[in-house]
């Protein structure tokens, strides 16, 4: 056995965990393999000691420096404490991709192993995947019991400038220092997520609206508290969404806590928001009529040229549109309708909310204000009757 093959040999055994109950019978195998006079499938041998298949010498070799490099990772940057077995098994189902079936493994430790793949690498809590899977058992569990939930949809401010000035890597470490921060405020039966990118998400069992946001100050005071965020001047913006007193289903939940975050943002930045339970009057129809909007008394900075677009939905009470510009929460707009019969109606709009989409894309939700009846009468009169 050369000194290579030696050093396989006593990682693998310091890497076997002390909790494994086979760790014996292992050491045992590893020992026979290591005592053979032909030496020549040694990496080979050891890997099928682990996971039910044959491989190429070379080949082995390589998964074996791959293998021991996912477990560093688990040690020493995840500080998560598994056994060697574990994360061989992960790296083949999730991260290689060889196999995805748990006749080829132990089926506890695929389980094990189907866990790790929920973790976010980076911040070491649990990633979208995880979050999917958890808010449809709480929202089931919540119905079940009756009882009430929150969701926290939070983003950190001014992301992507913080990347521009200090780098990506001073970035990562913004992500991996917050979601500590949230670890260490949140209850041992909150489930913590990193959504994507910089938007992280939390689910908060038997929490009202009002709890959230106790919650979400909580971790304002924690940042302004904190010695490395004062100092960047780091602030996150979060959207609150609750059940059963507002939002009813997964989508609702998520697509009003994501509406309350763009609120948040457009008010300021800085602050939590509880989603309002919009109870409309009128039903909205998709309906692609062409506008053109002004704003009315902009300010100084604000470019007041008219602007084309047309509206996605439309009802009697209200619009929504998508254009460029980008508009405070009670803005108004003067907006010029093109009906189908080639008429026009001129109605102000006032903006009740908003939300960035990519690049400089803005969806608002606009408010029809002072509607007169014989608008009211022309809008309906291109709508199905209610």
């Amino acid at each position: 056995m050369d000194s290579a093959q030696q050093k396989i040999k006593e990682k693998i055994i310091s890497s076997i965990s002390e909790q494994d109950t086979q760790r014996d019978n292992f050491l045992q195998e590893v020992e026979k393999i290591a005592a053979r006079s032909d030496n020549d499938f040694f990496c080979s041998s050891m890997l099928s000691l682990f996971i039910h298949s044959s491989f190429e010498e070379e080949e082995a070799k390589n998964h074996w420096k791959n293998i021991f490099r996912h477990y560093d990772f688990f040690i020493n940057k995840l500080k998560y404490n598994t056994g060697l077995r574990v994360v061989i098994f992960d790296y083949f189902i999730n991260l290689n991709h060889f196999t995805s079936s748990p006749i080829v493994v132990e089926i506890h430790l695929f389980k094990e192993a189907e866990k790790m793949a929920m973790i976010d690498s980076l911040t070491g809590i649990f990633n979208r995947r995880c979050f999917d899977i958890n808010l449809k058992k709480e929202l089931n569990r919540a119905r079940r019991y009756d009882k009430d939930f929150s969701l926290v949809m939070i983003d950190l401010d001014n992301f992507k400038n913080i990347n521009d000035t200090h780098g990506h890597l001073f970035g990562d470490e913004v992500l991996r220092k917050f979601a500590s921060l949230l670890n260490d405020i949140s209850r041992e039966e909150d489930v913590i997520c990193r959504y994507g990118g910089e938007e992280f998400v939390l689910i908060l069992p038997e929490t009202s609206a009002n709890g959230a946001l106790a919650l979400g100050e909580r971790i304002r005071a924690g940042l302004k508290s904190g010695k490395f965020f004062k100092i960047h001047n780091i602030t996150v913006s979060g959207g609150i969404s609750s059940y059963p007193y507002g939002w009813k289903t997964a989508v609702e939940l998520v697509e009003n806590a994501d509406k309350a975050l763009y609120e948040a943002k457009f008010s300021g930045k800085d602050c939590f928001i509880i989603s309002k339970v919009e109870h409309r009057r009128r039903k909205r129809y998709q309906k692609t009529w062409q506008v053109t909007y002004q704003l009315i008394d902009p300010t100084s900075s604000q470019d007041d040229k008219p602007g084309k677009t047309v509206t996605q939905d439309i009802s009697i009470d209200g619009a929504k549109i998508e254009i460029r510009q980008k508009y405070e929460l009670d803005d108004k707009l003067i907006l010029t309708i093109s009906l189908p019969n080639e008429g026009k109606i001129i109605i102000v709009g006032k903006i009740v909310w908003a939300k960035k989409l990519k690049g400089d894309q803005y969806v608002y939700g606009l408010k029809f204000l002072s509607l007169k009846s014989e608008q009211l009468e022309e809008i309906r009169s291109f709508l199905p009757l209610e």
